[in-house]
């Protein structure tokens, strides 16, 4: 019996874009799992697209890390995005913005993104990022490219 039941458990787990380890937000329109890479740097991770009013939307990278040093990993959340809904598909774009890092209260200019921009079509999200040129030598100008699907 306790076979059949773990069975059934990780069969639900298997088949959801969100499994209980992860720290997304809760109802989030969903996540988004694939490549990010920055650099010669590339891993798997979740990121996920929210609607917060018709013309904005949160973009959060859950638990990641830029590079193979990096001692850490981080959640960054970019509020508030301009977006535009139209066919289907919803895009993205912000230059300038200051995304929250884990869990401050205020937004933290020292990880700015010069650009961030994508698109959500169907179960994929494309996403690219350059961080601002003024930044600290390890962040300055670093690009992203993210490609994911949601099943």
């Amino acid at each position: 019996m306790k076979k059949i039941i773990l069975s059934l458990f990780l069969s639900v787990a298997l088949v959801s874009c969100v499994d209980n380890g992860t720290t997304f937000p809760e109802d989030t329109d969903g996540v988004y799992y694939g490549n990010l890479t920055v650099g010669d740097y590339t891993e798997r991770v979740g990121i996920s697209v929210t609607e917060t009013s018709d013309t904005t939307v949160d973009v959060f990278f859950d638990n990641v890390k830029f590079a193979k040093a990096m001692p850490l990993r981080i959640d960054i959340t970019v509020k508030d995005v301009p977006c535009i809904k139209a066919n289907g598909v919803i895009a993205f774009s912000a230059t300038d913005v200051d995304p929250y890092m884990n869990k401050e209260k205020e937004p933290q200019p020292e990880y700015r993104f010069a650009e961030i921009a994508g698109a959500v079509e169907g179960n994929e999200l494309v996403l690219e990022a350059r961080m601002s040129d003024d930044l600290k030598e390890s962040r300055a100008g670093k690009r992203f490219s993210f490609k994911g699907t949601c099943n």
